[in-house]
């Protein structure tokens, strides 16, 4: 049987601690507001689970925080997961843990060829693709509901393409992992093997191959911020206290300024890490940067 994702650490935790308080916020001001379909995207949903490496605890993921917290506030929810063992995974933790049923059948789809685990009460859609295929094809065809999307990839494999498609749909609050520290290494001279991925990620081939984690954060922000709508893009730095050597920022943009200055103030909490050792059955703050 597939494992649950692993190398999980206290930033994973204050990850997830920051995407489940905007969620309340969100979901409370939508339903009061909203009077058309809401749907929840999440373009790289693991297996629904992740195992911290420091003390082997295993905590909810971002699929499960979605749908146990608030089934009743959106109308669709779409998983990406392209792992077939991952993909069986997340739709048998789903079942397991909220006493939902799945039909898994291949997608039906002329000219496709991937699984598709379908529930209709709640409507959940568990679909084993490429997340970048499957969710610009997704904006394409709906423009009328409102969507929080949840870009949370294992390395360099959420394109800028696909966040500009999502971004110029509008009706969008997204919540993007950017991984500082993989696109800082797969820049460097001497890996020029990676710099494919660093373009795709970027979304051309105008960076620096010699800059900052900083320097790498705010040009992506930049690159973000070409849509004047979305302007400014918040972003946190969430390093682990622990292990100073991997980065990743989170960056939050939609169009509604009001919702933006609530992001900001979720991700700089003064009791952010203690939330995230919480979290993860641990006590006391350390040392944080």
């Amino acid at each position: 049987m597939t494992d649950h994702f692993d190398g999980g650490d206290l930033k994973t935790s204050a990850k997830l601690v920051i995407l489940e308080e905007y969620l309340d916020v969100y979901t409370t001001i939508m339903d009061s507001n909203w009077r058309q379909d809401k749907w929840y995207v999440d373009t790289h949903s693991g297996t629904g689970r992740t195992v911290i490496d420091d003390n082997g605890v295993t905590i909810d993921g971002s699929a499960i925080i979605a749908l146990e917290n608030h089934q009743d506030s959106f109308d669709r929810f779409y998983f990406y997961e392209l792992s077939e063992a991952h993909f069986h995974k997340l739709h048998e933790t789903i079942s397991d843990r909220l006493g939902l049923e799945f039909d898994v059948s291949p997608a039906g789809v002329e000219g496709e060829d991937f699984l598709v685990a379908r529930c209709d009460d709640p409507y959940i859609r568990v679909m084993q693709m490429d997340s970048n295929r499957g969710v610009s094809f997704l904006a394409d065809v709906n423009t009328s509901s409102h969507w929080f999307t949840f870009v949370d990839p294992k390395g360099l494999t959420a394109k800028k393409s696909t966040l500009d498609t999502l971004i110029g749909r509008s009706n969008m609050d997204i919540l993007i992992n950017y991984q500082t520290t993989g696109v800082l290494r797969s820049a460097a001279e001497g890996a020029e093997h990676a710099h494919g991925a660093v373009e795709r990620t970027m979304g051309d081939s105008d960076w620096p191959n010699a800059a900052s984690a900083d320097e790498y954060v705010n040009l992506y922000k930049e690159k973000l911020e070409e849509n004047p709508e979305i302007r400014p893009v918040k972003t946190k730095a969430l390093v682990s206290p622990h292990d100073a050597r991997h980065r990743f920022d989170l960056a939050f943009t939609c169009e509604n300024k009001t919702a933006r200055g609530i992001m900001e103030d979720i991700m700089n909490q003064e009791r952010l890490w203690e939330k995230a050792n919480e979290r993860i059955g641990q006590s006391g703050l350390g040392s944080f940067g």
